[in-house]
């Protein structure tokens, strides 16, 4: 699968979070904890195909996501994973992330310590571009570094329009909106100078239409994508990008603005 490694399970360590997909804690064997969503969650194994797709793109152009593991998990597996004899599931490659062990949700105190804060106008385009519907706090993720904290966004299950279970002619038909880009908003409008989204766009730019069809080709085939579908998500992220120009002038514009109250 090109750059992402395929791993086994070790052995269980809990429960990944109380997200729909119904993620799993695993340690791989190379000693490094993934967390994982599994073929058949409840918000099926097309959650797989996009958080793949959104982390394998992001990790491409060097944003600041999980990075991205496969897990194999065959049923000779299950005494190492006990929680997998009382869910739905399906044996075979698992789409997996690094396990963030001491990230927590961004709080507004953070700010002055997050020191990636000059990604903010390439994530903000980057998913817009992918249309990640699902881009909230609780996804916005502070990891302790030496310095202070990285920002990182986590999970990507929900990006295109109509989320996990979208279709090509959802593709179509939603091929010019955006979807909310407010914690990314809000996060830039506490920060006491203007961002420049030219660097941001020439970034987004290097990551050219056969590189996202190899992306989309390394999708494991026994996870359902099918060509057509392939071909539909390539039509709408090529589509999208030259707009992407557009939106940076509207959010250049909105992030010199004042700034609006936040959650935290």
């Amino acid at each position: 699968m090109g750059d992402v490694p395929i791993r086994r399970v070790v052995r269980y360590l809990g429960s990944g979070g109380a997200g729909g997909s119904r993620p799993i804690v695993v340690l791989a064997d190379d000693g490094k904890p993934v967390h994982v969503k599994l073929q058949a969650n409840p918000q099926s194994t097309r959650s797989l195909v996009n958080d793949w797709i959104g982390t394998v793109l992001a990790t491409r152009l060097g944003l600041p996501v999980p990075r991205p593991v496969l897990v194999d998990i065959p049923f000779e597996d299950l005494e190492r994973v006990p929680p997998l004899t009382r869910v739905r599931w399906r044996p075979g490659l698992q789409f997996g992330t690094e396990w963030l062990v001491d990230a927590r949700p961004v709080l507004r105190r953070d700010l002055p310590r997050l020191l990636n804060l000059d990604d903010l106008p390439a994530l903000a385009l980057f998913e817009a571009w992918v249309y990640n519907e699902d881009l909230k706090w609780s996804h916005l993720l502070a990891v302790p570094e030496a310095d202070g904290l990285r920002l990182v966004v986590a999970d990507h299950g929900f990006i295109f329009p109509g989320g996990p279970r979208w279709t090509p002619d959802d593709l179509t038909r939603y091929v010019r909106r955006w979807p909310s880009l407010a914690p990314l908003s809000a996060l830039a409008l506490s920060v006491p100078h203007a961002y420049r989204f030219e660097p941001a766009l020439e970034r987004l730019g290097t990551l050219g239409p056969a590189e996202i069809a190899a992306v989309l080709e390394a999708i494991p085939p026994e996870w359902g994508c099918s060509a057509r579908r392939r071909r539909a998500a390539l039509a709408f992220l090529v589509a999208r990008r030259p707009r992407l120009r557009t939106l940076a002038h509207r959010l250049e514009a909105l992030w010199a603005g004042p700034c609006p109250p936040s959650p935290h």
